[in-house]
């Protein structure tokens, strides 16, 4: 099956260059980054709506009071990038992600989050006609926030071993062939550790182009419900953690504290989960991401719930419950 992010440009020249002849279009954004890029863009745009919130109906409201721009333009993180992509579902205008930051990999998938009733849902199927990487923007934000591109990437490990075990105990299809590409993404994240620790100009377009081969190699499992080689056990971790505390998280940190978790559930090896994390500058930790113990057993023992109704179940929460002391060797090892 052709894969929609095939037909997707990336421009790596730069929002200056690669934005010079957009007219008619509306931006939406935060700040920062917005007061310290927005002379770089040649024609200003048409309206400039600074999201604050990505609740269904501020969402709308905007859609109804910018409808007649041609091209929409989300610069920013998830959140900007977000609202731009629900306004060009809506509207079916052309939509241009440009991120300033790499902390998930929302800047090409589909689906836009929305906060419906307080709770986020990932709604539509919207992909980017085009998507900017600023290389000097981005390494101009807080190092924090593109280390934590690696969560959408590492995630590869933890859905490889929910892939194998639905395999061994299900009878999963299981592709060799394209657990071998996920392997060697793998590879190379690990490879780059030091250049993503520093987050040096040699990191950001790998880091651009193993997100793109990860959802790439997704694609077809998604079109039945299944999740590998990209998301795993580790992505339901922060779904559920969302949901139950409803507020927001920085996501590439979750989904590493989610790996430490889901790396104990299978029964692996957890210290070096963490020793790899660690390796590319990562705080994982409880206590950095900003969660409280009672959040997070909280979590763990709603996992299952939170999967089947989402339908997104995992053999390794379907089929055992973690204990009271396997719950506190969990958060030990997410606290230290």
């Amino acid at each position: 099956m052709s894969s929609p992010f095939s037909r997707i440009r990336v421009d790596y020249r730069g929002i200056q260059e690669a934005l010079s002849d957009l007219e008619d279009y509306v931006v939406f954004t935060v700040e920062p980054p917005w007061s310290s890029v927005k002379g770089l863009l040649a024609y200003p745009p048409t309206e400039t709506v600074m999201v604050a919130e990505v609740d269904l109906a501020t969402l709308d409201a905007n859609t109804s009071r910018v409808a007649h721009a041609r091209t929409a333009v989300g610069l920013g993180g998830g959140r900007a990038v977000d609202a731009a992509k629900y306004f060009a579902l809506k509207t079916g205008c052309r939509f241009v992600s440009v991120p300033t930051i790499l902390a998930a990999d929302a800047y090409l998938t589909p689906k836009a989050g929305v906060r419906i009733d307080g709770v986020v849902n990932y709604i539509g199927d919207k992909f980017a006609d085009e998507i900017v990487v600023d290389q000097k923007v981005i390494r101009g934000a807080p190092k924090r926030l593109n280390r934590a591109a690696i969560g959408d990437i590492y995630s590869a490990r933890i859905s490889l071993m929910d892939w194998r075990k639905a395999r061994d105990e299900a009878g999963e299809e299981y592709d060799p062939a394209v657990a071998a590409e996920a392997e060697a993404v793998l590879a190379r994240l690990m490879a780059l550790a030091p250049e993503i620790r520093d987050v040096t100009e040699g990191a950001i377009r790998p880091l651009v182009e193993m997100h793109m081969t990860l959802n790439t190699l997704q694609f077809p499992y998604l079109q039945h419900g299944r999740f590998w080689p990209q998301e795993g056990t580790e992505h339901l971790f922060f779904y559920t953690l969302e949901k139950l505390v409803g507020r927001p998280f920085v996501h590439g940190d979750v989904i590493s504290t989610g790996a430490v978790v889901a790396t104990c559930l299978h029964g692996g090896d957890a210290e070096k989960t963490r020793a790899d994390l660690r390796s590319f500058g990562v705080d994982f930790t409880a206590g950095a991401v900003g969660i409280t113990f009672d959040e997070f057993e909280k979590t763990i023992r709603s996992m299952k719930r939170v999967g089947k109704e989402a339908g997104a179940e995992y053999l390794v929460v379907e089929r055992g419950a973690p204990s009271e002391s396997d719950i506190r060797e969990m958060w030990w090892l997410v606290s230290q």
